[in-house]
């Protein structure tokens, strides 16, 4: 072996020792995972018909008469939150089309799951909280009385454990309680 191969072979292997001390990948084939980032869609991003859509969306979905901004900023500021993907389905369920209360929604599903949906299947399941708004064990009888299947597996679709998370907020909300108290978001 000549001393110009020696060298490249020895500055390669040191490269890769570097990396892997400073990544602190041991053994995984693997490629670490970066979290999520929030999706932030502007209006100068949609077409004239998109926005048209968003912005009859808004109006006919939301209940509130008393809107003292115009739609199209709340258009813009409904698709720059934490975690928005989940949005959809988190309206569709009955959490309010309220920029307010879908802003502090992401912030909730960041906060607990960094907007994925961590169940009991998922590699950093903790062992009692489910899904990707964390529902916790506590609630076990009443996740299966309600969905008619065991906590783990009606807590890990989405679609239920937003409707869960819903339904938590919603009882405390009409009881003249905080509803985000469930995860100390009060």
């Amino acid at each position: 072996m000549n001393i110009k191969r020696l060298l490249l072979l020895s500055f390669i292997t040191y490269g890769l020792c570097a990396l892997w001390a400073i990544t602190g990948v041991q053994g995984s084939s693997e490629t670490p995972k970066t979290p999520p980032t929030a999706i932030t869609v502007t209006l100068g991003m949609l077409t004239p018909q998109q926005q048209q859509e968003r912005i009859q969306e808004l109006t006919t979905t939301t209940t509130s008469t008393t809107t003292t901004q115009p739609v199209t900023t709340v258009v813009s500021a409904a698709l720059t939150f934490q975690c928005a993907e989940w949005f959809p389905i988190a309206i569709s369920v009955g959490w309010p089309n309220d920029p307010a209360t879908l802003e502090k929604l992401g912030r909730l599903l960041w906060k607990e799951t960094r907007c994925q949906n961590v169940n009991y299947q998922h590699p950093m399941f903790n062992g009692h909280d489910h899904g990707v708004a964390q529902i916790n064990q506590i609630h076990r009888a009443y996740v299966e009385q309600l969905f008619a299947g065991s906590m783990e597996e009606s807590m890990s679709d989405p679609t239920l454990n937003l409707r869960f998370a819903y339904l938590l907020y919603s009882e405390r909300e009409t009881s003249g309680k905080c509803g985000w108290q469930p995860w100390s978001l009060c």
